[in-house]
């Protein structure tokens, strides 16, 4: 008679209890690791999206300021040398849009 060491957790089988056990903790090992690597990933996630939302609504009011010296003066010029752009003219064009996409 031989006897079959089987794992719920893995819907395996195995020789040996030692062999059974083993797999069951690498297994546990993995999928520790795969929930700290969604985890360490939600929160880099919202750490971004904070940072645009920030962003975001610090362009809102550098526009409302640019509008109300322009309403006031009349005209503004600014050159900036800096890589990030000031404004995204194709988003600004498509997004009354944006529900198409």
């Amino acid at each position: 008679m031989r006897t079959v060491y089987y794992s719920d957790d893995l819907n395996k089988s195995f020789e040996t209890e030692e062999e059974c056990l083993q797999a069951e903790k690498e297994n546990e090992e993995k999928l520790a690791l795969v929930k700290a690597e969604k985890e360490e990933r939600k929160q880099a996630a919202d750490e971004v999206k904070k940072a645009f939302e920030a962003a975001n609504d610090a362009y809102k009011e550098a526009q409302k300021k640019m509008n109300d010296f322009v309403e006031k003066y009349g005209s503004f010029h600014l050159t900036l040398h800096d890589a990030a752009p000031v404004a995204n003219l194709w988003e600004d064009f498509f997004a009354p849009f944006h529900f198409w996409f």
